[in-house]
């Protein structure tokens, strides 16, 4: 809070109020429980906030992706933990079933094929494991966050018990900021705004997992259609996915109508199958030809040396 000391008609802030507003500026958290009243410092918040939130942004955003890191990693590690104890019966029947069919099969081409059909479905049932466990360690984490947050808090912080931090620091991490409750221990200041800056960026993974949920759920069970008019920005330039396709094949020297008989439609749908380890490959074999005549050069030649 601002000093009373009164001249003017305006209140001089202490140093602990303009280090907590410099921040609630930048995050764009915005207490609102101090503001300046002169017109020289609303013309610095301006200056100051234009320049401010977009190199605190991009520093939260790149501290986001250093937790991003982590939870992947903890991610893959509750994968594997769950394969290894859950999979473990199940999979050792299914091998037994298989190993009998192959055993009354008894060829080559049915081993492959059995092979390989395990093979997508152990890459599919991964993906989408692990797909799922990274929203549940997120939320777990932000809420375990929060949590000892809270505890932390509360116990320094004069004007806050447990639940009344739990409100602070979810108003302050989703950058709601009402104001109502505020740090105001001096001692602590420190750590409450290092605890509030690494909140915001495991906030900022949330929200990108959320819409990126959100988006599935929009587009869930619609059917893939108009992909060649659907334009991708290349640095601010644009081409559509026909226009796109059509200069790889001219690249890669494909035949001319093999590109245009190409269904986008149903090559994007079977490549999103692929990433999901739905399908194996969309690589199909191709008839080789050879040139007889190049041949019967060879095998002349051949001949003649033998000579």
């Amino acid at each position: 809070t601002a000093s009373t000391n009164d001249v003017d008609g305006y209140f001089y802030w202490s140093l602990m109020d303009a280090i907590v507003f410099c921040f609630t500026v930048i995050t764009t958290i915005g207490y609102g429980n101090v503001a300046p009243k002169t017109m020289e410092g609303r013309l610095f918040v301006i200056a100051y906030g234009v320049v401010g939130i977009p190199f605190t942004m991009l520093a939260i955003a790149s501290l986001g992706k250093f937790l991003a890191e982590i939870l992947k990693g903890i991610t893959q590690l509750i994968t594997r933990l769950i394969r290894s104890i859950f999979y473990r019966n199940g999979k050792q029947k299914q091998f037994k079933e298989k190993d009998t069919l192959i055993n009354d099969l008894n060829t080559d081409d049915n081993k492959q094929k059995i092979s390989r059909d395990d093979d997508i479905s152990s890459n599919s049932d991964i993906k989408k494991v692990e797909k799922w466990n990274e929203a549940l360690v997120l939320i777990v984490a932000f809420f375990i966050y929060i949590i000892i947050g809270s505890i932390i808090i509360a116990s320094y912080e004069p004007e806050m018990d447990f639940f009344g931090a739990i409100y602070f620091n979810f108003v302050s991490l989703t950058t709601i900021g009402l104001g109502d409750l505020v740090p105001k221990n001096e001692k602590y200041l420190v750590l409450t705004l290092i605890y509030s800056a690494v909140g915001l960026a495991l906030t900022t993974i949330a929200i990108e997992i959320a819409a990126e949920y959100l988006k599935m759920l929009h587009y869930f069970g619609r059917k893939i259609d108009n992909v060649a008019n659907v334009q991708i920005w290349f640095g601010g330039k644009k081409l559509t996915m026909k226009q796109l396709v059509r200069n790889l094949g001219d690249y890669f020297d494909l035949p001319i109508n093999e590109i245009s008989d190409l269904n986008l439609d149903d090559f994007v749908n079977a490549a999103i199958k692929v990433e999901a380890g739905e399908l194996g490959t969309l690589r199909c074999a191709r008839p080789i030809t050879l040139d007889i005549e190049s041949l019967i050069f060879v095998d002349a030649d051949e001949s003649y040396m033998q000579e």
